[in-house]
């Protein structure tokens, strides 16, 4: 891309972008869709990690410039954005308080067999944050930058997808602790 100058693959809204949503809305739906097959905190687990998914979604996507989005795109943009997430991490928030599993919720994240998938994401996101903000004057930090969280959101996906295949290819039952010691 560099040697070809192809700036218009990472541009805003351009092909590196559209492949992070893309990555984005698979991670939440399999992540949704994996929490229907759990019961408890590991449920709660799948259910955060799409959330946080779907979050990213609304920060990386410009929602309300798509037709679709012209009507409501206001909840997904500034301050409604600011909003609806604060109300569906609210209502995930009292889900943990209800059944009382916020430190087994963190503590089942925390001790996934997974867990190197989301502190790998974390970091490249970190890196991103780190070309996006321009510490580094670079001539293609914004290149490195979509490549990196690129990168952190296909790290996302990969564990879902996984869980997903080896349910259905195995017919497993998804482990109700996702910690490797008791699989």
């Amino acid at each position: 891309m560099i040697s070809l100058d192809l700036h218009y693959l990472y541009t805003e809204n351009a092909l590196l972008e559209n492949l992070q949503a893309l990555f984005l809305v698979l991670s939440t739906i399999t992540y949704l869709w994996l929490s229907s097959y759990c019961r408890g905190e590991v449920r709660l687990g799948w259910i955060a990690v799409s959330l946080l998914c779907f979050s990213f979604i609304t920060r990386e996507v410009d929602l309300e410039l798509l037709p679709l989005f012209e009507s409501i795109g206001f909840l997904f943009h500034g301050a409604g954005r600011a909003i609806l997430l604060l109300i569906l991490w609210a209502i995930f928030s009292r889900m943990l308080i209800k059944q009382g599993a916020q430190k087994g919720c963190i503590s089942t994240v925390l001790h996934s067999k997974y867990i190197h998938y989301l502190v790998l994401s974390f970091l490249f996101l970190v890196a991103g944050a780190i070309f996006d903000r321009e510490f580094f004057s670079l001539e293609y930090g914004k290149l490195f930058e979509e490549i990196v969280e690129t990168n952190a959101y296909l790290f996302l996906l990969l564990p879902s997808l996984y869980e997903l295949y080896s349910k259905h290819r195995y017919g497993l039952i998804l482990a109700e602790n996702l910690n490797p010691e008791s699989d």
